[in-house]
């Protein structure tokens, strides 16, 4: 083969190449974990992989690349000019779902939403006497100063203390800055495992379940369309063969368990930011504990 040949075949080699790169599909997402003790990212971003897994055939490769170092205020803004990310997921609000594109399937069917509390062992008598809302509205609750959980406790009366990190606030419950930290019964389990040898003192109140529609959906830009409906297509796949189920049980079956729900006191709030186009009415959606 002539010299000449041979670099005719490289370069047309070369733009096959570039051709099939070219077509993987790269999913750049956000959260990540903030700390070497946070979990609560794990189970999304299996979900994701396998909404994308489950449509390869029909869509082609993927590669998924994490984008951290940001806020989830930020983390919006950088996907609504589909720069550094194209994929987030977070609480819907109106103004979310006006500015970037909703997939409407909650991630975790509305886990997040049943709470109990972080609190210290000191003040297991103080919760356990608790019987109305009016009681547990007189005490201070903590979250993330960005999360929206804020805006929906303020909206139900509550005393909220915010903190600007996220392991800041188990310091801040520690140190006696608020009175409990409100966490999805699939996220106090393992974040007491994971410090109660930081903070021996740490404890998860036993009574009380308070509950209000807290559903997380993926976000893309509204500029990224094919990429939400194949999300959208891989999650509804997924709820039909039962892989959905078996993935949400596979991280929470044991913390649904712990919380011994059926036993303890429920309270409910609304939450005002949900939007109208909330899919409460579609059941294979949701987590039902009753």
């Amino acid at each position: 083969m002539t010299l000449l040949k041979l670099s005719i075949v490289l370069l047309i080699y070369c733009c096959l190449m570039a051709g099939v790169e070219a077509q993987v599909l790269e999913v750049k997402y956000f959260p990540t974990a903030v700390s070497k003790d946070d979990k609560r990212a794990e189970y999304v971003i299996g979900l994701l992989k396998q909404a994308l897994q489950i449509t390869l055939k029909s869509d082609g490769p993927y590669k998924m690349t994490p984008v951290g170092g940001m806020n989830i205020v930020r983390a919006a803004h950088w996907l609504r000019k589909e720069e550094r990310i194209n994929v987030i997921w977070a609480t819907p609000t109106q103004e979310r779902e006006e500015l970037l594109l909703p997939i409407r399937v909650p991630i975790r069917k509305g886990l997040l939403g049943y709470r109990v509390f972080l609190i210290r062992k000191q003040d297991v008598e103080k919760f356990s006497s608790i019987s109305t809302l009016d009681e547990l509205r007189k005490l201070n609750v903590g979250q993330g100063y960005v999360w929206n959980d804020v805006k929906v406790f303020k909206a139900s009366g509550f005393n909220v203390v915010t903190g600007s990190s996220y392991e800041g606030l188990f310091s801040m419950l520690m140190n006696g800055r608020f009175d409990y930290f409100s966490r999805g019964i699939n996220e106090a389990q393992v974040e007491y495992e994971m410090r109660k040898g930081k903070f021996p003192d740490l404890f998860i109140e036993e009574h009380i379940l308070l509950y209000y529609p807290w559903p997380k959906y993926f976000f893309t830009s509204k500029k990224n369309p094919k990429l939400a409906d194949r999300i959208e297509r891989g999650l509804r796949l997924m709820l039909r063969d039962g892989s959905f189920d078996e993935h949400l049980m596979k991280y929470y079956k044991n913390d649904i368990e712990k919380a011994n729900l059926k036993n303890r006191r429920l309270f409910k709030i609304d939450n005002p930011l949900l939007p109208s186009t909330a899919p409460l009415d579609q059941k294979e959606l949701w987590f039902y504990p009753f």
